[in-house]
């Protein structure tokens, strides 16, 4: 039933040219109360905006917005859906279990009538993303002997290189990237595992180690999976816009990584190089 056309794993930023853009969820916040226009987020950019994307990543975000009642709830829900569907004119950034991309036009509305029709769906992320305890974090990071303070000052291939360190001094095996392959190893569909579960990976692993970990929530281990998720779907596009200085430097090692050449910007008129 999918459209499998018009495949690209990421792109290089051409000036000049119309841009393909990825909003983060925050940014769309923005959009609807209006202390952001798109007239705003193209001054930043200093390029036209070709395409602006949704992914399905949106709309389990959505999901997630409360009320006071159940009415309110819906209708706060049904005011984030038309947002989506206005800004980005129903362009739906879908991939598949080989992350490939296909560029759909979908709205919104239909894109939620699918996911929640697995309504186990959101319950399994949620405790996918609960294995690991706090407390096992901060023992972890303390055995480490890891300074999450001056963690966040280095440079996404300096991090890297610091937590193989770090992780070598333990086990002479154990490099960053390593701990992650290995992880994966161990789930039985591990081998069918792409770039979207990587990112997951490095998400998680970043933050258990400490670098711009976020403020512990009961939402926010679950929160960091759509910040991931966002990431890479975001490197099909040519710009990544997010005000979330957790997600921008998370998803910088990321980029580095893989070499994805997506730009990643705030809103604001300085964006975050």
């Amino acid at each position: 039933m999918l459209n499998t056309h018009n495949h690209r794993q990421f792109s290089t930023v051409k000036l000049n040219s119309f841009m393909k853009v990825y909003l983060d969820n925050n940014i769309f916040i923005y959009l609807e109360n209006e202390s952001l226009t798109l007239s705003d987020l193209e001054n930043t950019i200093e390029n036209k905006i070709d395409k602006i994307f949704f992914s399905a990543s949106h709309i389990q975000e959505t999901l997630e917005i409360r009320g006071e009642d159940e009415t309110q709830r819906i209708n706060r829900i049904e005011k984030r859906l038309k947002t989506i569907e206005k800004i980005t004119a129903n362009n739906y950034l879908y991939h598949d279990q080989g992350d490939n991309f296909s560029e759909l036009i979908e709205s919104p509305y239909v894109v939620l009538e699918t996911i929640t029709q697995v309504p186990l769906a959101q319950k399994m992320m949620k405790g996918f993303s609960s294995f690991i305890s706090e407390s096992q974090k901060t023992m972890i990071r303390e055995t480490l002997n890891l300074d999450p303070q001056k963690l966040n000052n280095y440079s996404p291939k300096e991090v890297v290189d610091h937590l193989s360190t770090k992780l070598s001094e333990h086990n002479p095996e154990y490099t960053f990237l390593h701990m992650i392959e290995m992880g994966i190893s161990f789930h039985p569909d591990g081998k069918t595992f792409g770039r979207s579960h990587r990112t997951n990976g490095i998400f998680e692993l970043l933050d258990m180690l400490g670098y711009w970990k976020d403020k512990a929530t009961d939402k926010s281990n679950y929160a960091r999976l759509w910040d991931a998720s966002h990431t890479f779907h975001a490197s099909y596009c040519d710009y990544f816009v997010t005000d979330d200085k957790r997600t921008i430097n998370k998803a910088r090692v990321v980029y580095d990584i893989f070499n994805v050449k997506t730009k990643i910007i705030t809103s604001k008129i300085n964006n975050n190089e």
